[in-house]
């Protein structure tokens, strides 16, 4: 393309000095005609001359003399949207009243929507991060004229966030007449947002940890907490007390960084409201043969036991109805099993408890009574 400019440079300024009679057809410095009137003009230095046009198309064909006017020395074109777009050769036969012929040949674009050759300094390719929209700034011009669904539009910029590729004709000046111009495509890319779920809202239970996030896609490039960290997970769990945690994930392309973020409540459970079973029935049958808290919702299922894992201190204490401690226990907390201190299997009533937990500087106490039913 830039052998081709250059070809056309050379034609369109330096055709005519191989002649010695000076004669120019006068243009912008970029030779781009758009739909309009455009006059071209030949320069001549003799009285009399004798000037003869010829108009060629693209293909090489004689233009139709209803697509222009010539006037002795100029010649002004009717460019319209039913001429192709592509190279017009103006050729031009200078006959002096010497006997001298000389000719004289120089080259214009017309630029048509499917045939143009744009600007180099141009911005002809955008991007913007989905669910945004971008202007769309093709530079200081003298006027604009986008063909768009919501136009035509003669404003500098268009503003959208649908990618696709926009249409729209410039139009320079290079002095106090001559004009430029060309039609531009310019495209617009939409950049995906990188994907992340941290999960449902949850509630943890003691030392039960939760790693976040729950999912990022491939593309993110780094992380944000409102934590404050930037590793790529974050582990909570829950001793921390309540929290709303925001993850702000970050995906670049070139320039361009596009952001997404997930937000999610992780609480602690509320230790002053547990359930402590009543009653359990230690005969060896694997089903409720231990004594252990909380109790599982009525909408939960067994392996809600499992929470009493994440109790690293609590104190339990269990008496006889005559007041006499049959069994303890300290620290993280151990299932009974319905026996004594010594390890002999209690007989069949109801014990006295008090329970007192521990979590985050905070303690809660039970107090109450469980059944033991062989």
């Amino acid at each position: 393309m830039k052998k081709f400019l250059l070809i056309l440079s050379v034609l369109i300024y330096f055709a005519l000095a191989a002649n010695t009679a000076k004669a120019q057809i006068y243009q912008p410095e970029l030779p781009m005609a758009c739909i309009g009137d455009e006059v071209y003009k030949v320069e001549h230095t003799l009285d009399n001359t004798i000037i003869i046009w010829e108009f060629l198309d693209p293909n090489g064909n004689s233009v139709s003399p209803s697509k222009y006017v010539v006037n002795y020395d100029e010649i002004k074109v009717k460019w319209d949207d039913t001429m192709l777009g592509g190279p017009y050769t103006f050729k031009v036969t200078e006959n002096s009243p010497y006997g001298c012929t000389n000719y004289h040949e120089a080259v214009v674009i017309y630029n048509t929507p499917t045939i143009n050759i744009p600007f180099d300094f141009v911005d002809d390719l955008f991007a913007v991060c989905r669910g945004d929209r971008k202007a769309l700034y093709p530079g200081e011009f003298l006027s604009y004229l986008w063909s768009v669904e919501d136009g035509p539009l003669t404003t500098s910029t268009y503003l959208t966030g649908n990618a696709g590729t926009y249409q729209v004709q410039l139009v320079d000046r290079f002095g106090d007449n001559d004009r430029t111009c060309t039609y531009n495509n310019i495209s617009l890319a939409v950049v995906e947002r990188p994907e992340v779920r941290l999960g449902n809202d949850t509630v943890l239970f003691g030392t039960q940890q939760l790693e976040l996030p729950a999912f990022v896609s491939s593309t993110v490039n780094s992380f944000e907490w409102n934590t404050g960290s930037i590793a790529s997970t974050l582990t909570v769990d829950g001793t921390m007390g309540t929290q709303n945690i925001i993850l702000t994930v970050y995906h670049t392309v070139d320039d361009l960084t596009c952001s997404n973020s997930d937000t999610i409540k992780v609480s602690s459970a509320n230790y002053s409201n547990l359930r402590i079973p009543a009653a359990f029935t230690p005969n060896g049958d694997g089903r409720n043969d231990y004594w252990v808290f909380p109790a599982p919702q009525a909408d939960n299922n067994f392996e809600d036991y499992n929470l009493y894992e994440y109790l690293n201190d609590v104190d339990v204490q269990v008496f006889n109805r005559w007041g006499k401690m049959v069994w303890s226990s300290t620290g993280a907390f151990n299932p009974w099993d319905g026996k004594d201190l010594s390890g002999r299997q209690l007989p069949m009533d109801s014990y006295h408890y008090i329970i007192r937990i521990n979590v985050d500087d905070k303690s809660f106490v039970y107090k109450g009574s469980v059944t033991i039913i062989r």
